[in-house]
């Protein structure tokens, strides 16, 4: 049955990769792409065009007041929490946007192993989970005059880190180096941003499918000498895996630009996989979700690296 769908925010990675999905796998769902600054429909505004099925509008999770036409009529939201502090905040504002405007599945976006609260990001996604988690069966406000009770049906999505977070490795990799903190026997769990995009469109899609569960997605796992295999096969150049500390790793990633609270989380993250923490996950739910295999880190590294270390 055709409904509509709102995503929060469409020129993010994930909101982006979702819509993509909706339009090509679910044509009868209407979506509305949520941008919270005008400037940034420039973006996608040329992609969208024509796309009767699309509704590109504006706002801000922050301007609470102003959520209304954004939310109406909508069966299903999905909200990119942004890589900013207050995060958690955000968060949980989405989750009471969507029960003030009568939106009862709502996506959440997380990180693998979140209910650990091991570290900085865990803690901070953990505490949307719990928020939404806590909100579940609860019924949400619906307009007057509608019938019967919607109750709240959160969808948990806990992530791996992306196969993008190699766009940070492109020095060392021009070097022949992959440099990262994983030793010998550790393994980098991880997926590409694409098939999130793909797991979260197919959650918004048939929410009733998907409500009230937690989905771990995870792409491959792999040694880091594997990983340097494969991108000297895939990107046709030489390469190498050395492995290097935290903090070294850290630093590298603050050279380039992350916030020191970004560069650290990164890592943690990584430190956490590296430690057992998803040894229990197996292969995650992708292909539960979608019905198909997630992309390999081969075909990442082809298509989107390759390019960049030629250039």
């Amino acid at each position: 049955m055709a409904h509509t769908v709102c995503v929060f925010t469409a020129n993010s990675n994930t909101g982006y990769s979702a819509i993509g999905f909706l339009r090509s796998r679910f044509p009868d769902v209407k979506i509305r792409a949520v941008m919270r600054k005008p400037k940034n429909e420039e973006e996608i505004v040329d992609e969208f065009k024509g796309d009767e099925n699309i509704e590109i509008i504006h706002g801000d999770i922050k301007k609470t007041n102003t959520l209304a036409p954004i939310f109406q009529g909508c069966n299903a939201a999905y909200f990119s929490t942004p890589a900013t502090k207050d995060r958690a905040a955000l968060g949980k504002m989405f989750v009471d946007a969507c029960f003030a405007h009568g939106v009862g599945s709502a996506v959440i976006i997380s990180v693998l192993g979140a209910d650990t609260k091991k570290t900085l990001y865990h803690r901070q996604f953990n505490e949307v989970e719990e928020y939404a988690l806590g909100k579940a069966g609860q019924p949400v406000k619906v307009a007057v005059g509608d019938r019967g009770k919607r109750l709240f049906a959160p969808t948990i999505v806990r992530s791996a880190q992306f196969f993008q977070n190699f766009y940070g490795s492109l020095p060392g990799l021009k070097k022949s180096t992959l440099y990262m903190p994983l030793g010998e026997h550790d393994k980098l769990v991880h997926i590409d941003v694409e098939d999130v995009g793909k797991a979260i469109a197919h959650c918004l899609a048939e929410p009733a499918k998907h409500g009230n569960k937690i989905y771990n997605l995870i792409g491959e796992s792999q040694y880091g000498n594997k990983l340097a295999a494969v991108i000297a096969m895939k990107a046709g150049v030489d390469c190498v895996f050395e492995n290097v500390s935290d903090d070294i790793a850290a630093f590298a990633y603050k050279a380039l630009g992350l916030q020191e609270w970004i560069a650290v989380g990164n890592i943690e993250m990584i430190k956490f996989v590296r430690n057992g923490g998803a040894k229990d996950l197996s292969d995650g739910d992708f292909k539960a979700i979608t019905g198909s295999d997630p992309i390999s880190f081969g075909k990442f590294v082809k298509e989107n690296l390759k390019p960049m270390l030629a250039a």
